[in-house]
């Protein structure tokens, strides 16, 4: 199964930008009618601005080819981010619509193997941030260790329509 970007499907960017550091995006894609979802590609990075973070996502964004998004997602306890990175990409960025603790549930799903053998998440290997911080996550006690790469992920999750 290619894990590849095809541009006539939905494109969404989810991030977590931390409380402090590290800020962390996704650009994540459902595919096979939203039976599986591919995480395309991650950002992470320290020390940045919201608003240097944006610039420098959507130069990625540009630069790989991607098409306009088609939504945002991201963590709902600061608005101002989201209104900044919304102003960015010209596409407006979401709180998730469920509580933490089905996101982390929605993600836990997600991983799990289907009767097919194949999980509904499939994570292209340049995502080593996300791939390290899962490790063990099916088992992972919240707020513990490293995890803005997968909050990134259990907003998208948690806000978008077709988790469910």
């Amino acid at each position: 199964m290619s894990l590849d970007y095809n541009p006539s499907l939905e494109l969404h960017l989810s991030v977590d930008p931390g409380y402090t550091n590290p800020f962390a995006g996704l650009w994540i894609q459902p595919i096979e009618r939203n039976e599986r979802v591919i995480v395309l590609r991650e950002y992470y990075q320290r020390y940045r601005t919201t608003p240097e973070n944006g610039k420098a996502m959507l130069a990625i964004h540009q630069e790989v080819g991607y098409q306009p998004l088609s939504r945002g997602w991201g963590d709902p306890s600061n608005p101002e981010r989201l209104a900044l990175l919304s102003e960015i990409f010209g596409v407006k960025f979401k709180g998730p619509r469920l509580p933490v603790e089905v996101g982390q549930d929605l993600v836990r799903r997600w991983l799990k193997v289907r009767p097919d053998g194949r999980p509904g998440l499939l994570i292209h290997h340049r995502c080593k941030n996300l791939i390290r911080e899962l490790t063990g996550y099916l088992k992972h006690e919240p707020g513990q260790g490293e995890h803005h790469a997968v909050d990134a992920l259990r907003y998208f999750f948690a806000g978008w329509d077709g988790a469910n």
